[in-house]
């Protein structure tokens, strides 16, 4: 069955419109007084967005099997974020709160989709040698799978950190920002010759702030800080 010649650049111009919206957001959510008004704003609009992008991505990848790729890189991201704004509502797993169904769900169903995208790698490279995207299938497998089973491990963990939330929070948001640089990087860039810096570059300029920002928590909790004197916390 042919395809509308108008479906394609529609889906690339909304998954070009959406994905720019959110890189622009998280900065800005990044920014904005922690908690406040206007991170949660950003924060949602950043999430809404990467969810019309993914979902964009997904119809565009199934319809054109030669950008499937960005599809799996789409899905790849909008789970970490997801997995980032779930944790906001479950500030209470040290006090033995058990995760929801939907969390429940979104891992077990990302958990089987990385475990077919790593066999998928690994077949293909064994079979036809290395290429692309069998390492690319192959690593989003490797890492989402690692994160699938973090989340089980920490939904099931004896003692808790009262902070995790905190710490997943910023780490799904960041690294789900570190894979839209990512995907920018390689739809819209083109380095020649130079491929593995399309891939190094974005990503490191999206996860070293995450990094950077995490070890300055931990210090200032360390030296007996508590968050609610640089950040608005609802406890749901």
């Amino acid at each position: 069955m042919p395809i509308d010649p108008i479906i394609i650049p529609a889906l690339e111009a909304l998954q070009l419109t959406t994905g720019g919206i959110a890189l622009v957001a998280a900065p800005l959510a990044m920014a904005a007084y922690k908690g406040g008004d206007w991170h949660r704003r950003c924060g949602k609009i950043f999430f809404y967005s990467m969810a019309a992008a993914c979902l964009a991505a997904i119809v565009r990848g199934i319809l054109v099997p030669a950008d499937f790729w960005l599809a799996m890189l789409a899905v790849f991201g909008f789970h970490l974020i997801a997995s980032g704004y779930r944790s906001l509502y479950l500030k209470k797993l040290h006090k033995g709160m058990r995760p929801g169904k939907v969390d429940i769900a979104m891992h077990g169903t990302a958990g089987a989709v990385y475990s077919g995208l790593l066999i998928w790698g690994l077949m293909f490279t064994f079979l036809d040698g290395i290429s692309l995207h069998a390492l690319l299938f192959s690593a989003i497998g490797l890492l989402g799978s690692a994160v699938v089973l973090n989340g089980f491990l920490q939904f099931n963990r004896q003692r808790q950190d009262k902070r995790m939330w905190l710490y997943c929070h910023i780490i799904g948001f960041g690294g789900g920002y570190c894979v839209l640089l990512t995907a920018f990087s390689l739809a819209y860039l083109d380095v020649a010759g130079a491929l593995w810096l399309q891939v190094l570059v974005p990503a490191l300029l999206g996860l070293l702030p995450v990094v950077a920002w995490l070890i300055r928590l931990r210090r200032r909790f360390a030296q007996g800080v508590h968050l609610r004197s640089f950040a608005k916390v609802r406890i749901r």
